[in-house]
């Protein structure tokens, strides 16, 4: 190695390049970084969306089966039954016919 003031120059050159490349590679690194968790966070928005979506529907769903419940009752049906088409209860009990095999 020769210790002129050009071969130091270059190893200097050299080694300014080294760290030019070295900063590009760890801002390259954090951007790439701060890029996910800004991805992660904009899904964990869309998820917790979702999820209220999701909760509300189930909520809704739930109350849509009690009044099916309370519209299927018989107690209901009779009622109606009784009120528009005039519905009398027998006071005989029912007969029953069972099928007769040939």
């Amino acid at each position: 190695m020769r210790s002129n003031g050009h071969t130091v120059s270059f190893m200097t050159r050299r080694q300014g390049i080294g760290l030019i490349l070295g900063a590009l590679a760890v801002i390259a690194l954090v951007f790439w970084q701060v890029s996910n968790v800004i991805r992660i966070n904009t899904l964990l928005v869309t998820i917790e969306q979702k999820q209220r979506t999701l909760d509300s529907l189930q909520w809704r769903a739930r109350q849509e089966q009690i009044a099916i419940a309370r519209l299927e009752s018989a107690e209901r049906i009779c009622r109606l039954a009784r009120e528009r088409f005039g519905l009398r209860e027998s006071e005989q009990p029912p007969i029953i016919v069972s099928a007769q095999e040939p």
